[in-house]
């Protein structure tokens, strides 16, 4: 009788301690589950991406300048802008695959609402257009080389991919021809002219004079997804007052 109930007390014993095992390694498996699919971000560091800006900073900023100050006609296809000379030798040194114009564009003197107006003036005029004033004052994003990963499948990039959630994500470098405000976390877009009363979420009247002004998120890493990333939403770190490292997803 004491032998069975000794028995017991140790089958018991092992029941519970092989619950205790099942459950840790549920929660272990849940938590690995939950950071690999929301936390865990499989791109390049922001420290190799800012440490190979800082190597080649003189060859990105000469393509940035040479992106704003090629000759745009607005009869002349200007795409194969970055054939001409030795660019392609420099964007390879660079380790740089593409410029893109990226919004908003920052006129000069980009927080006043004269401005806001010149902008929109040269908008509906078709100013802007005809002297390549997008190009010349728009945001840049400047596409790295991808490379491959060794934390990832063999066949995917470095710089982008696709993840089950979050949809496309990438990043890239950001530079901006103002030097843009930052407050209380948020990056401070140029001021644009909008209808009054217009149901947006930046929307306010500066003497009398109906704007909005779009906030972009800057953060002090990227090397996690940020807490409610929000979809189709870019993200920003910065690297030097017009330079930044910017985070996308395209879910």
């Amino acid at each position: 009788m004491n032998s069975l109930k000794k028995h017991e007390s140790v089958s018991d014993k092992w029941r519970y301690v092989w619950g205790a095992v099942a459950v840790s390694c549920f929660l272990m498996c849940a938590f690995g589950l939950y950071y690999f699919l929301w936390e865990f971000n499989p791109l390049v560091s922001d420290e190799e991406m800012i440490a190979h800006f800082r190597a080649h900073r003189s060859e990105f900023e000469e393509l940035v300048r040479r992106y704003r100050e090629y000759p745009r006609p607005p009869d002349k296809d200007h795409s194969f802008w970055y054939r001409k000379g030795d660019t392609p030798e420099l964007m390879q040194r660079a380790g740089v695959a593409r410029l893109v114009r990226l919004i908003p564009a920052w006129f000069p003197n980009p927080y006043s609402v004269e401005a806001a107006k010149r902008f929109r003036e040269a908008i509906t005029n078709g100013t802007a257009r005809k002297l390549g004033l997008f190009a010349k004052y728009g945001t840049l994003g400047v596409y790295p080389v991808s490379q491959k990963s060794p934390l990832i499948r063999a066949n995917t990039k470095r710089y982008s991919l696709i993840t089950p959630l979050r949809g496309s994500i990438w990043k890239t470098y950001s530079h901006i021809p103002e030097i843009p405000r930052i407050e209380d976390g948020e990056l401070l877009c140029p001021l644009t002219i909008v209808g009054k009363g217009a149901p947006l979420t930046y929307y306010k009247e500066i003497n009398g004079v109906p704007v909005s002004q779009i906030r972009k998120r800057v953060l002090p890493s990227l090397n996690r997804f940020p807490d409610q990333w929000r979809d189709y939403e870019c993200v920003y770190r910065q690297i030097e007052p017009q330079w930044f490292i910017r985070m996308c997803n395209g879910h």
